[in-house]
């Protein structure tokens, strides 16, 4: 069992037993601290600035043969805790919180298919029509025919992650290795043939991570499609949660629920 952890560069955070950094972007990053490569043999390390995390999903699905496999970031990782709001309340009372550890992530998959991030609205309206006010919904459109062209059997669950106000983000996840591996097979033949369509010459370098922009909302079809049985954890940033954050965020979640 391992928890891939993906970053651009070199980082301190101490990792708990079963995590291993991967390098993405390697074909043009420098790796001094030898982390795991997304560039060595069959590897999509150049697309990086487009594809983001995907290249090193990529490398985990063709190199690694973990029984069960994660993906988290260099900042980024799965509590222990099913919501937002427990984990800020055990922030306040112990005042940090840790990576859950991996025994915990491969008992949860006794009982379920994955573990994604707590669902999260990223902006106001539909899932579609946050993706248009962050980003160029003709990229969407594109996605959306090339599923009903090229598996069309999971378009009315793309429809429906569409139509929904919340989604799980960051492309992280927790899951066996026969599901990464179905996934995986679906979500690339996918994503490059929509490459394929797409010009993303003149977008700012920011909008050119599109590809890593339409995964996170393609997981989500993904698992409404297979009708997963699936497990959210609330996930954190290691340099924004602190018990300040936490007792902001806290409170906004007590003011939001009256």
């Amino acid at each position: 069992m391992t928890t891939y952890v993906i970053t651009h560069k070199q980082f301190n955070y101490p990792l708990p037993t079963g995590y291993r950094p991967i390098l993405v972007g390697a074909v043009k990053n420098a790796n001094p601290d030898h982390y795991l490569a997304d560039n060595e043999g069959d590897n999509i390390s150049i697309k990086n600035p487009s594809f983001c995390e995907l290249t090193g999903l990529y490398w985990m699905w063709k190199h690694t043969t973990d029984e069960t496999v994660g993906l988290a970031h260099y900042r980024r990782y799965f509590s222990k805790y099913p919501s937002r709001g427990k984990m800020y309340l055990a922030t306040l009372l112990k005042g940090q919180v840790r990576p859950v550890a991996e025994a915990e992530l491969a008992a949860l998959l006794n009982t379920y298919d994955w573990i994604v991030a707590e669902p999260e609205a990223g902006g106001l309206g539909t899932v579609k029509e946050q993706f248009a006010a962050n980003h160029n919904l003709v990229d969407l459109d594109v996605t959306r025919q090339v599923i009903q062209e090229l598996s069309p059997e999971v378009l009315p669950a793309f429809d429906e992650i569409m139509g929904r106000h919340v989604t799980s983000f960051y492309n992280m996840f927790y899951t066996s290795r026969e599901e990464l591996v179905a996934y995986c097979e679906w979500l690339f033949k996918v994503l490059f043939e929509v490459e394929r369509r797409t010009d993303i010459s003149s977008y700012s370098a920011y909008q050119q991570r599109l590809y890593g922009f339409l995964a996170e909302r393609l997981l989500n079809v993904w698992l409404v499609y297979r009708h997963a049985k699936v497990k959210y954890l609330a996930e954190y940033q290691t340099d924004q949660l602190n018990r300040h954050y936490a007792l902001d965020r806290f409170k906004r979640k007590l003011r939001s629920a009256d």
